[in-house]
């Protein structure tokens, strides 16, 4: 569940707004907001930023406000460069572990440009944001950060190509952590904006069905306990609201602490990785299409390409669905395949596949199967097949 915050490194380390401050440092006591400046400062040192330029900075230690923020920075030899018109700090303090907390820390005219990318972002916001020690910083790499939430709206990627996309919203919202992991995490994309341009051959399929651009979003949430090693999957979504939504759902076994470890320990090697993967285990797994229209846009074209109109069309091709299902070897699911498809077909709503097994099946057991007696897989995981249920 830590994938989402990757991409907070880039946000939080920066909007540390470390700014090297030739802040005139009083005799006295150091304040709280210069401490946290001056930490926040090295950490993005530690990260990877070669130049750190500011403007004015105001407020006390309870909130503080930095603006015109610019860092240059390096890692593993990919420069990115960061502007941030204003940034707020709320309730930022240092903790004893040599790290800060704040309570909030909202930036303001974002723009983030990569070797192939540029980020712009209206606001970002991050919630109860731990940050660690300059000391325990690892440029590239997630070393003990920790956020409850995180949201940034008004988003609009510059892609290599020239073009521009519009992301409405991006949230992350995590808590119960172990370690670097939360026990219970969420992510959502909203509002990605996909103009299909006509001028682009690879679109065309989608154009012909009547779509001139599509709203996409895609989401995750799931719970996980570190003592069973159980992953709950509540939801991964992928979807248009013009199309359909395409749902993921289950609970995963055999995730313990030791072995997020050594799939940590494993990252690049995927060997090692498939290794570890084949001892987990599915206790239920359901997959779920929604349809919007995409199913009736797809029946309605093909049926002009065939000279005739969308039910008969629908009709003709349950007719050939036992013939299809036939090469599966295993009578009794593909009665349940056809019979789902059917009903489909007549009236498209949705079609779910859920795998319950008795008891929980490996991962390892499932290749093997699906390699030596694919026939039997859908006996293994127990899969049913239902629609517009």
């Amino acid at each position: 569940m830590s994938t989402p915050r990757r991409s907070l490194r880039l946000f939080a380390a920066s909007l540390v707004i470390g700014v090297s401050l030739p802040l005139a440092a009083p005799a006295l006591a150091q304040s709280t907001r210069d401490k946290i400046i001056e930490m926040t400062t090295q950490s993005l040192k530690a990260s990877g930023a070669k130049e750190i330029v500011f403007g004015k900075v105001e407020g006390d230690d309870a909130r503080f406000v930095i603006s015109d923020t610019r860092i240059a920075s390096e890692v593993e030899g990919k420069k990115t460069a960061m502007t941030f018109a204003k940034t707020t700090w709320t309730g930022a303090v240092p903790t004893a572990d040599g790290g800060y907390d704040a309570a909030e820390i909202m930036v303001e005219g974002m723009r983030v440009e990569g070797d192939d990318a540029k980020v712009a972002a209206e606001k970002l916001v991050l919630t109860n944001y731990h940050g660690v020690a300059p000391t325990k910083v690892v440029p590239g790499k997630i070393t003990g950060e920790r956020v409850e939430k995180a949201v940034a709206t008004g988003i609009v990627v510059d892609t290599e190509d020239g073009k521009k996309v519009p992301i409405a919203s991006v949230s992350f919202a995590a808590s119960d952590y172990v370690g670097d992991t939360p026990r219970k995490a969420a992510f959502d994309l909203k509002g990605i904006e996909v103009v299909l341009d006509p001028k682009d051959p690879d679109l065309a399929p989608a154009r012909a069905l009547g779509y001139e651009k599509l709203s996409i979003d895609a989401g995750f949430a799931g719970t996980w306990d570190d003592k069973t090693g159980r992953l709950d999957i509540a939801r991964i979504t992928v979807g248009a609201a013009q199309a359909g939504e395409l749902q993921l759902s289950g609970v995963i076994g055999g995730l313990t602490p030791a072995t997020v470890d050594a799939l940590k320990k494993a990252d690049g090697d995927s060997a090692k990785e498939m290794e570890i993967l084949q001892g987990l285990t599915v206790e239920k797994l359901t997959l779920r299409w929604n349809d919007g229209s995409l199913t009736g846009r797809v029946l309605d074209m093909q049926a002009k390409e065939q000279g005739t109109d969308a039910k008969t069309y629908a009709k003709q091709l349950k007719l050939l669905i036992p013939a299809v299902l036939s090469m599966i070897g295993n009578k009794d699911f593909e009665k349940k395949v056809a019979s789902a498809a059917g009903t489909f077909l007549d009236a498209p709503k949705s079609l779910t596949i859920a795998a319950k097994p008795a008891t929980p099946v490996s991962f390892g057991q499932i290749m093997g199967t699906a390699m030596t007696a694919p026939q039997a897989l859908p006996n293994v995981l127990a899969a049913e097949v239902t629609a517009n249920d």
